[in-house]
């Protein structure tokens, strides 16, 4: 083993390290300022209005969005490996566009937040769980 190859384990060692005391430290990992605010992107800060309006390219782009809104919940959700368990992407849409048509000014991030308090109900709490 030459010196760089050393130095470059050792270096991904000390940032694996920082990175668990980091989370074992946090107290809480949902990220936020100190006044609880925080920045939604992408299709979340699209209206209700949006999402109900969209064509075929649209859905597929609140779709995706979704799916990674689902993803860092079942991720940072402590006791859930999968929120939607066995609910179809027919029935999250359903949800959804019934949700957004009763509440046309809230935000799409905010319908989906909705349904995961929803959902939290029929959650998996772990993989083996059916």
């Amino acid at each position: 083993m030459n010196i760089k190859h050393i130095r470059k384990r050792s270096a991904g060692r000390v940032m694996m390290a920082w990175l668990f005391l980091s989370l074992a430290n946090s107290s809480s990992l949902h990220a936020a300022d100190m006044a609880g605010r925080y920045l939604i992107s992408g299709a979340g800060k699209d209206s209700c209005r949006s999402f109900v309006d969209a064509d075929a390219v649209g859905k597929s782009y609140y779709r995706a969005w979704l799916s990674g809104y689902i993803t860092a919940h079942n991720y940072y959700s402590e006791g859930t490996y999968s929120i939607v368990n066995n609910t179809t992407v027919e029935e999250l849409e359903t949800w959804l566009r019934g949700y957004c048509f009763s509440n046309m000014t809230h935000t799409y991030e905010q319908a989906a937040k909705g349904l995961m308090r929803k959902l939290e109900y029929f959650k998996k709490k772990n993989f083996f769980d059916k």
